[in-house]
């Protein structure tokens, strides 16, 4: 922790008012440092490890050999570009805020991280959703996937999709701002009217994307595991071969870790500062230890909400033999391995035909 930053705190009998993070990260550092703790070391595991895993991710999902063979391969090599740009994104909030660097206080690129940061993430949520229904489709209208499944028609909805998420994470530009305090925040206009369209924006718009849109994928994939396990296998057309698992894997996912995230979004508003008084007071505060029990809280369940933008090449990794293959290969060429080579890729399987029984010559 450097000591300057807080050097105006200098005694825990004085008087703390918070009105900026600057102030709560003080509070934050003597009373809960835990929390400030993941913040600063978590996310830059994440960061990295999710860097690295999306680059591979991309790489494997954008050969041409997989997008024959695996009908949602757009759809993943898209998420995986999504899921890596807002990783990028993190780290300026991971500067702004627990190390307090300072990275997003400029006027202009303040709002545009905040639209991108949020686009970013309505974009991997609604592609989950449309593999989602593609997976369900293919199981209970099997004949129907060859439709849907079309290389030109998941371009066109992946292109919808992050059409829409920018036009939902657009209103962020009117609600960030730099303000007097020279920090990037909530824009601060003194109208009534404005802090009622931000609060309900706000409201809608997350339990829409982060609650809404996860319990509608996880009640799709129940429908169709429950099919799976009834028909006992999947009646598909040849291009309808994209990996159920897989899909299914990082579906439910976004559901463990964006679930929680939501529930303490929706409870942070009762959640509120004591009042002002000095530390050893804080200490002993119910409100305020109410309000750092609930920040510690929330910190861990926010790391489990970034793990799924880092840790989804594991469950292609583990659940699809074509994927490691290929991301086996990517690596050992990235690495400069000499014995591996276009002609040692991961070959398709040969197609077994059945053979026509015939009486034995007589």
């Amino acid at each position: 922790m450097d000591v300057g930053v807080f050097s105006n705190f200098t005694n825990f009998s004085d008087i703390v008012i918070v009105r900026d993070w600057k102030t709560l990260c003080y509070v934050l550092s003597e009373l809960a440092p835990f929390s400030l703790a993941v913040d600063r070391f978590v996310t830059p595991i994440w960061c990295v490890m999710g860097v690295l895993g999306n680059l591979i991710s991309v790489r494997v999902w954008t050969l041409r050999r997989m997008r024959k063979c695996n009908t949602s391969a757009a759809y993943l090599a898209t998420l995986a570009f999504s899921d890596l740009l807002f990783l990028i994104l993190l780290v300026g909030n991971e500067l702004q805020y627990p190390w307090m660097v300072g990275a997003l206080d400029l006027q202009g690129w303040c709002q545009v991280w905040n639209v991108l940061q949020m686009a970013t993430q309505y974009t991997s949520i609604l592609l989950v959703l449309a593999f989602t229904v593609e997976r369900f489709i293919s199981v209970y209208r099997p004949f129907s996937c060859e439709k849907f499944s079309k290389t030109s028609r998941s371009s066109k909805i992946i292109i919808a999709i992050v059409c829409t998420s920018f036009l939902l994470a657009l209103p962020q530009a009117v609600f960030w701002n730099v303000g007097d305090t020279g920090e990037c925040t909530v824009r601060n206009v003194n109208s009534t009217a404005f802090d009622q369209f931000y609060s309900t924006w706000n409201w809608s718009s997350e339990l829409v994307m982060f609650g809404g849109v996860p319990v509608i994928a996880f009640a799709l994939n129940v429908c169709v595991l429950r099919q799976v396990r009834t028909v006992g296998r999947i009646h598909a057309a040849s291009r309808c071969t994209s990996t159920t698992a897989t899909l299914v894997g990082i579906s439910f996912y976004l559901i463990l870790s964006k679930l929680p995230v939501t529930i303490v979004f929706s409870i942070q508003s009762s959640i509120r500062f004591g009042e002002p008084m000095s530390l050893q007071d804080m200490a002993h505060d119910p409100t305020w230890q109410n309000y750092l029990t609930y920040i510690t809280v929330r910190k861990i369940i926010e790391e489990l909400g970034i793990s799924h933008h880092a840790c989804n090449v594991f469950i292609y990794a583990g659940s699809s033999k074509q994927f490691r293959a290929h991301a086996k290969l990517v690596l050992w060429q990235f690495l400069g391995c000499k014995g591996f080579s276009s002609n040692t890729s991961p070959q398709p399987h040969p197609i077994r035909q059945r053979h026509h029984w015939t009486m034995p010559k007589s």
